[in-house]
């Protein structure tokens, strides 16, 4: 597949890039090329050290979205707009996946509750009719999942109203093999999942931990 990380310059990004690179073809999205080619390139090198093929290739947003089968969202929610204008003329029928959390933080993290109900939901009123967004991926810690560190175990909660789209990201989150996917019904139900990043956020600064993840026994 054709995987489109927009905003893919961070860890979070780095941990897709390197663990889809061997099956898929993997683009880097940023703002401007030239940060998206520089970091590709460093994404590469950590692939070779690993002894991994792929390659993962950089492009500003629009060119990495474009003809792409999936795009992930790593960014922060409050350019998801300006993003999402950017890419919109050559959105069709790309699967959007949004890992994106409305929060702020005080003296603790807050979950920030949009008028659509979900940053997934808001995104989903924001795309041309027919595409499909899924929300996936907010409890995965990313500083572990670029370490490719084997012994990191993580279940990911995913949303979604189009059965074909999310069973296409409950397999591409097979694929990696620290993490499993757990369905857990339509798109209505994101905040729920989205609340889990500060409350996580939370649980690690008041109790010392490193990148606290979801393991559902």
């Amino acid at each position: 597949m054709k995987i489109a990380v927009l905003g893919g310059t961070g860890e979070i990004g780095e941990g897709f890039a390197l663990h889809w690179a061997e099956k898929h073809q993997i683009r880097i999205g940023s703002r401007k090329s030239e940060k998206a080619e520089v970091t590709s390139e460093r994404f590469n090198e950590t692939l070779a050290n690993y002894g991994c093929k792929g390659e993962i290739k950089g492009f500003d947003n629009k060119t990495a979205a474009e003809g792409a089968d999936v795009i992930i969202l790593t960014i922060p929610y409050e350019h998801v707009s300006g993003v999402i204008d950017v890419v919109r003329p050559v959105l069709s029928d790309q699967i959007i996946v949004s890992p994106v959390v409305p929060m702020t933080r005080g003296e603790y993290f807050e979950y920030n509750t949009p008028a659509h109900g979900s940053a997934a939901q808001e995104i989903q009123a924001m795309l041309p009719e027919g595409m499909n967004v899924v929300a996936a991926f907010h409890t995965v810690a990313s500083r572990r999942l670029c370490s490719l560190d084997p012994a990191f175990q993580c279940d990911v909660m995913i949303c979604g109203d189009e059965r074909r789209s999310k069973d296409v990201i409950i397999d591409l989150t097979h694929d990696i093999e620290c993490l499993r996917p757990l369905d857990v019904g339509p798109l209505a139900l994101a905040s729920t999942i989205e609340s889990l990043t500060p409350l996580l956020l939370n649980i690690a600064m008041l109790n010392h931990l490193k990148d606290p993840s979801i393991k559902v026994l």
